[in-house]
């Protein structure tokens, strides 16, 4: 199949008849909501004619550590991005999905809260058994459950309280190690504060279009406990209603003779379960300061998130048309089955940091325990996928992942301004992570014991490092900064799979084990030049590495499902990055210009192989590159005018692909309608790197003044542009479209408040943004769903400070 497969709509259906008209309605709507946009902004500028100017002063400028030690984003010569708490509030973001649309070089792949995987400069994270991109709540570090099959997915945690979230692009395998070899995002909380009793409380309503209400409530209480004790509490809960429905049908099209499905749109409806997609989120977690000096302080910290979801944030496509989706797209089931996410994180953590005189020394400790649990409909797929051979019967798929790790970090940071800044440290982890799956029926009496699948494999990854990270001042002009990371790792996974569809047809009386070890050094150079105190350049040096691991034990080829060989265990990949860039600030910090260039060389990529009987594994491709431009401007037009873009040209394929992926390309990569595969069965080509839009870009347009007095009001529009991709499912090369996503915001405030009105995907556009990303079950050409994002959601917002 060349092109997408979303649904098919017959013309003269009574669906699509339907369908149209909602359409219709849905543009009229978004004229309707643009066009009150713009009389919010007249009133604004009326307003401020009769009012004082705002504020004459610059940018605001960020303090961030992503060295590990305090600056500013034009005083450190990296390419990063960061957001403060404010910002976050004022922009209406909640997510580090919805932030990701603002950052140059960075994009996710997401199924829903709790199923979102991060990729930067084009270094997909689809393969293998670690992120290319690291994530951070303040000192933890979280990893994703190894060998999921439902993504290299982290917590989405709640933004509320925070002081602000960090995205470092390119690798980090200095001072941040194994997993951030294309960048790390960094989620940094308020603290509690000493001898301040401080609290916050904000209120969320909103309605989804073609689905229902919305709310989300949060608190903050910062209590002091004397004059060496303060605890801070936050709190949070939160309720999305969904927009995808589960219509079941009887009887169900397909022709198994020609292995082809019909037409879901006009087949008999059974039953429908509407708006299953729902999202039941809490969260909270508390901080406690003891401070007994000022050159000591101990925090301990602890944070609980539960989700629960009723469904995926996927549509179903159809593989026998490029039409778009319906309006209210769904997903058709031939069994009334209910799918359903669970995801469940308690972190631990204590921070020790004293003054040493010459430098800070800091304890990093931290535990997390997390468990995630999903169901997904396989009745479709397993009849498919077995050739008919067994009854076409309810079954539902479970992927259960529950995971724990510990780890430690200790480091020395340099004190002082003098010409010299370094840090010094050791880091140690052990990550235990166990992937299950379960599949089975009891009606289906042609299956033993109803098992078409069960599979128990415990991992484990130790890791340890030592890391030296130091600047110097050569002349007050040029600073030349380097790095260095010795790692070392070992992982081991025990496996047990079993049923009609697995490698054994009863539980094995011991595991297949499966090792792994490795060790390396990751170096890093940075030379910066900066004549003036605007204007920095710099060129960057560095190496990342991702670890290597095991793949789960295939079916024999001469038993259902039929599947080729495949490999027991995949070998890390690495990237060596390199780059200039620079930062510039005009007009007193009244413009601000940040771009880089990269060129990327990756080894040994790690890339998930989907096989024609259903199963899929991870294996090395070959080798690749990546390389484009990344651009940030901020600029005050005026005392009230500001506008932001960011843009990014990501061009990164495999160019030396090896020959056991070619081998797989050339027998599964042909399109249903006949068009070629990506790459000849033989000789040397490139093949796209998967789930890597090539272009992006985001326009922020905000209008700021005061009204009334001593009111504040503030409008703001922005827009995100995401470029076509080309991603896999039972096929590889699915083309996924461009989509632009528009939010407006209109903001009043006034001393200790703030009330906001909003409209978020303000032209209530449907983006199909991966295939099968969640795709667990077995795959099979006749059902491709498609993530999407959530329509138009008009809402309202209370931000209370006290």
């Amino acid at each position: 199949m060349h092109g997408l497969t979303p649904l098919a709509v017959t013309p003269d259906s009574s669906s699509a008849r339907n369908a149209a008209a909602s359409a219709q309605r849905a543009q009229r709507r978004g004229v309707a909501g643009t066009l009150g946009l713009l009389a919010a902004v007249c009133l604004v500028q009326l307003a401020a004619a009769a009012s004082p100017s705002a504020d004459s002063s610059g940018l605001a400028e960020v303090v961030v550590t992503a060295e590990k030690y305090k600056s500013t984003i034009q005083e450190t010569p990296i390419s990063l991005s960061a957001l403060g708490g404010d910002q976050l509030i004022n922009a209406g973001i909640t997510s580090i999905q919805s932030l990701i649309l603002d950052v140059p070089g960075l994009s996710t792949r997401s199924a829903g809260p709790g199923l979102t995987e991060y990729e930067a400069r084009g270094l997909a994270s689809n393969g293998g058994a670690a992120p290319t991109v690291g994530f951070y709540l303040d000192e933890v570090p979280l990893s994703p459950p190894a060998l999921s099959q439902s993504g290299k997915v982290v917590i989405d945690p709640n933004l509320y309280d925070i002081d602000r979230v960090e995205v470092l692009r390119g690798p980090q395998g200095t001072l941040y190690g194994s997993g951030s070899m294309g960048g790390t995002v960094k989620v940094i909380t308020n603290q509690p504060k000493l001898g301040v009793f401080d609290g916050s409380v904000q209120g969320t309503a909103s309605n989804t279009h073609g689905g229902g209400g919305n709310y989300s409530g949060n608190f903050m209480l910062n209590v002091p406990l004397g004059d060496k004790l303060a605890l801070r509490v936050v709190a949070g809960d939160l309720y999305r209603s969904g927009w995808l429905d589960l219509v079941t049908l009887n009887p169900f099209p397909f022709s198994l003779a020609t292995k082809t499905q019909g037409d879901v749109t006009t087949a008999p409806v059974q039953s429908v379960i509407h708006d299953a997609n729902d999202v039941r989120m809490w969260d909270a977690r508390a901080a406690l300061l003891f401070q007994p000096s000022e050159n000591l302080s101990i925090t301990l910290s602890m944070f609980r998130q539960q989700m629960v979801m009723g469904g995926y944030d996927l549509v179903d496509g159809f593989p026998t048309t490029a039409a778009p989706p319906p309006v209210y797209p769904a997903h058709y089931e031939a069994f009334p089955l209910r799918e359903s996410v669970h995801d469940d994180i308690s972190i631990f953590a204590l921070s020790v940091t004293a003054n040493l005189g010459f430098a800070d020394l800091t304890s990093a400790t931290s535990y997390w325990d997390r468990l995630g649990k999903q169901g997904e409909d396989a009745s479709e797929s397993l009849y498919w996928s077995n050739g008919g051979a067994v009854a076409f019967a309810p079954v539902i798929y479970f992927e259960v992942d529950p995971s724990r790790q510990f780890s430690q970090e200790i480091r020395l940071t340099s004190r002082g301004e003098g010409r010299l800044h370094w840090v010094a440290g050791a880091f140690y982890s052990d990550l235990h992570s166990s992937w299950n799956e379960e599949s089975h029926s009891p009606l289906n009496t042609l299956v033993p014991n109803g098992v078409y699948f069960d599979s128990i494999n415990p991992y484990k990854v130790r890791q340890t490092a030592l890391f030296a990270d130091g600047s110097y001042k050569i002349t007050d002009e040029w600073k030349l900064a380097a790095g260095l990371r010795w790692y070392t790792y070992k992982s081991q996974q025990n496996e047990f799979s079993w049923g009609y569809d697995g490698p054994n047809p009863v539980p094995p009386a011991a595991p297949l084990i499966t090792k792994a070890a490795d060790n390396g050094v990751n170096p890093r150079v940075n030379l910066s030049y900066q004549p003036t105190r605007d204007l920095n350049f710099y060129a960057t040096v560095a190496k990342g590495f991702r670890p290597g691991g095991a793949n789960q034990i295939l079916p024999p080829p001469d038993q259902p499902p039929f599947c080729q060989n495949g490999v027991l265990a995949f070998k890390p990949d690495t990237v060596w990055n390199y780059e200039i860039g620079e930062k510039a600030k005009f007009f007193d910090n009244w413009l601000t210009i940040n771009g880089d260039v990269y060129y990327i060389k990756w080894k040994g990529v790690q890339q998930v192989i989907t096989l024609p009987c259903g199963y899929q594994y991870y294996n090395n491709a070959g080798d690749g590159r990546s390389f484009g431009p990344e651009l940030e401007v901020n600029a005050k037009l005026s005392k009230d005018w500001t506008v932001s873009f960011t843009g990014t040209h990501t061009d990164s394929k495999i160019t030396s692909p090896n020959a056991s992926f070619l081998a797989y390309l050339s027998g599964v990569a042909n399109t249903p309608d006949g068009v070629g595969r990506p790459c000849p069965a033989a000789g040397s080509c490139s093949v796209p790197i998967l789930n890597v839009a090539k272009d992006s870009a985001s326009l922020t347009l905000t209008y700021a003044t005061s009204v009334f007095g001593d009111y504040r009001l503030t409008a703001r529009i922005s827009d995100s542009y995401v470029g076509s991709s080309t991603d896999v499912a039972y096929y590889f090369g699915y083309q996924l479209p461009s989509y632009s996503i528009a939010n407006a915001r209109v903001v009043l405030a006034h001393d200790k408040w703030s009330a906001h009105l909003f409209v978020d995907n303000l032209a209530n556009k449907v983006a199909l943004m991966t295939a099968n990303n969640t795709s667990f079950q077995f795959n099979i050409p006749q059902l491709v769903r498609y993530s999407t994002n959530q329509p138009r959601t008009v809402g309202a917002q209370f931000n209370y400070h006290f």
